[in-house]
């Protein structure tokens, strides 16, 4: 336990060391954008390719695979409804910005975030299951979120953008891992050391570029926000909560358990930011969210973990 604690605070003050980088003018605003795509054009990939190929396909995986797919689409539509629930309560105005929060509240930042600190803590196995969730996040992410996001208009979404937006990198990385998974073929040693070299680059790398946001999001205006700090703790503690009660006494695989509930536990994704801008929707307040849950889970993402380390591995 101990350990696994020591292991999320080290990952968690390399964040402090980019929030201090920035504040210093070392890693100014303008070189966020190089990192992001250092990460998901370049170790993001390779940690992907490396993860996947690593694994062979047991009948045991098999399962596990399946389980973590499926429950991972009904996790989508089970928070969406409890959204809906959520903003019946809160009454939040204006009425536009419903879809917002309602995206906010089952955006999870799985990939950029949840792969490093997922592969530091419980290794490439567990890794390889965050995959197979994030493989269905990205199209929640680039499809169903853009439906939540128009909640209460009419307006449609843009086929054509959504179709753009799952062609990336960590997608191709994905199939091309699904390939090596299937048909059994190794990778030679000397690929296996390339694509884990480079891997190794997106700890570091990604927590740096946490820490930057993090020093350049209003975060006080946020905290002035009632029921957006409301929305903020069931995306980060009352979602885990809940997905934990309703995984834990079904007969899933601890794979698929601990997938499920380490998954729900992270924060908004930033991609979210950049898609409620794209559907016109109040990308600043997507923006506070974001960085609000981000903040929030430097305390319960350490909690969560130690939790399911316990229970499952």
């Amino acid at each position: 336990m101990a350990t696994v604690f020591l292991k999320v605070i080290m990952i968690f003050c390399i964040v402090a060391v980019g929030y201090a980088a920035n504040k210093a003018g070392v890693l100014p605003v303008e070189s966020n954008k190089y990192l992001v795509n250092l990460l998901l054009y370049i170790s993001i990939p390779a940690m992907i390719i490396d993860s996947m190929s690593e694994n062979p396909l047991t009948p045991e995986m098999k399962r596990a695979t399946l389980e973590v797919f499926l429950g991972t689409l009904i996790w989508f539509f089970a928070v969406w409804l409890l959204g809906l629930l959520v903003l019946k309560i809160l009454r939040y105005r204006p009425p536009e910005d419903q879809g917002v929060l309602l995206a906010l509240m089952s955006s999870v930042n799985s990939g950029f975030m949840g792969f490093p600190v997922t592969a530091s803590i419980f290794g490439s196995q567990a890794l390889y299951f965050m995959v197979i969730e994030n493989c269905t996040c990205v199209f929640y992410l680039y499809f169903l979120q853009v439906l939540q996001l128009n909640y209460g208009t009419k307006k449609r979404a843009d086929i054509r953008a959504v179709f753009r937006s799952l062609c990336n990198m960590c997608m191709l990385a994905a199939l091309i891992g699904l390939v090596l998974l299937i048909t059994g073929i190794r990778l030679p040693e000397i690929a296996s050391d390339f694509f884990g070299i480079l891997a190794d680059a997106t700890v570091p790398v990604s927590m740096i570029v946490l820490g930057i946001q993090l020093s350049n999001s209003n975060l006080k205006s946020a905290f002035t926000d009632r029921k957006l700090i409301i929305v903020c703790l069931v995306n980060v503690v009352l979602v885990p909560v809940l997905t934990f009660l309703g995984c834990n006494w079904l007969p899933l695989t601890n794979w698929a358990k601990l997938t499920l509930v380490f998954a729900s536990a992270f924060p908004g994704a930033v991609i979210s930011v950049a898609i409620a801008a794209r559907e016109n929707k109040n990308a600043d307040l997507m923006a506070k969210g974001i960085a609000m849950t981000t903040l929030m889970s430097l305390a319960t993402l350490p909690v969560a973990a130690m939790a399911l380390m316990e229970l499952y591995m």
